[in-house]
């Protein structure tokens, strides 16, 4: 993908819009995607591969604002956009780019039971996070376990999810609650675990309302901290750990990436502009999904989305996370699953599945059957 390409003799200069709330409710996300994006293109336009000029929007957290803000892009000639980070706001945006022809690249980790022809799923999916972590769960001899999330639908269905898996397993799920998104109101909710006698917390929680909980359950409950696992979470990366300072202590999380394996072109990202300088899997999947638009465009010799699609769709991908493969039907990308476990603010990776495995967003290859064969990962030394 070296060089830029020509369309009828004129050099062609790439717009991505970037739709990340960098204020609001869930600003930390945010601000780590919008890092690994603009990184990324930094470091694109001074090796030659690209020049993309960003064409930045922050909707603030208000769900309501994607949908303006995605139209508003398109009809400004910009085709390819790139955020949203919660579920709920990437579905108000789809029938936006239905209706405009354009092409949304989504980096974060989500529910599954999607595949729309305007997205790119480039964050993890169910069999690469409520799986590996509920298995883990499993394998350790806990026996009961309490869920809580974000009142929306990345909470109802990774929630659903585990709960079906944990039974299946043989676990008791005691209780299970929902906060509204951003909320710090769920006393209640610490009162609950603490009255019974819980194994592990199921946590899919996100922004001030996941910092207050684990910290309101922490001093509630000291003694939690010296149990690995007694909290799991499907989306908790470096982008808001500093923030919960020793109440994460034990927490346990899975994705596609931590910051023990950033290269240097993502430590130089997060450092320009990253609030934290931070690397976590929101910086990076941005970082490559920037990459992976650039790779589209070049090969395509076109901005055309279906074109830049099937571009990037035909082979894997070089990224700075290691080579993306994206199912040219499914339109999700493959990632191997890493479990890792918190402490003194950093997560060390336990375990890693030695392959990328494919993205299975519908669970069609999956069981939620007592005999279900766990996802294999190994274990890191």
């Amino acid at each position: 993908m070296r060089g830029f390409f020509h369309l009828k003799g004129v050099k062609v200069a790439l717009k991505l819009g970037l739709i990340f709330s960098t204020s609001g409710s869930y600003a930390a996300l945010g601000q780590s995607a919008l890092a690994g994006a603009l990184g990324a293109i930094d470091a694109l336009k001074e090796s030659g591969i690209a020049d993309i000029t960003p064409v930045i929007r922050d909707p603030g957290g208000d769900v309501s604002r994607y949908e303006k803000a995605a139209a508003e892009l398109l009809d400004d000639g910009v085709q390819h956009l790139l955020g949203a980070i919660t579920s709920w706001s990437r579905k108000d945006m789809i029938p936006v780019l239905e209706r405009k022809g354009g092409l949304l690249w989504y980096p974060c980790p989500y529910e599954g039971f999607e595949c729309n022809d305007h997205v790119v799923y480039l964050g993890t999916s169910p069999n690469h996070h409520v799986l590996p972590a509920v298995d883990w769960v499993a394998s350790k001899g806990m026996r009961r376990a309490y869920l809580v999330g974000s009142n929306y639908v990345w909470g109802w269905e990774t929630l659903r999810l585990a709960r079906e898996r944990l039974q299946a397993a043989g676990l008791e799920v005691v209780g299970e609650r929902y906060v509204p998104l951003g909320s710090t109101d769920h006393a209640h909710v610490v009162d609950e675990i603490c009255a019974s006698p819980v194994d592990c917390v199921i946590n899919s929680l996100i922004g001030p309302s996941n910092t207050t909980f684990m910290r309101d359950l922490m001093a509630s409950e000291p003694e939690r901290k010296a149990r690995p696992g007694h909290i799991v979470s499907f989306n908790q990366t470096e982008a808001d750990l500093a923030e919960l300072g020793p109440a994460a202590d034990g927490l346990l999380s899975v994705g596609n990436f931590f910051e023990e394996e950033a290269n240097a072109a993502l430590r130089r990202a997060a450092l320009a502009y990253a609030p934290n300088g931070r690397v976590s899997a929101f910086l990076a999947n941005a970082y490559a999904s920037v990459e992976m638009f650039a790779a589209g465009a070049n090969l395509a010799r076109s901005t055309d989305p279906r074109a830049v699609f099937s571009a990037v769709a035909a082979a894997p991908v070089q990224t700075a996370i290691g080579p993306i493969q994206v199912d040219p039907v499914m339109r999700h990308a493959a990632f191997a699953p890493r479990i890792a476990l918190a402490d003194a603010g950093q997560f060390q990776i336990i375990e890693r599945a030695p392959n990328a495995i494919a993205a299975d967003p519908y669970l069609a290859r999956q069981s939620t059957s007592s005999t279900a064969r766990r996802v294999d990962l190994r274990i890191v030394n």
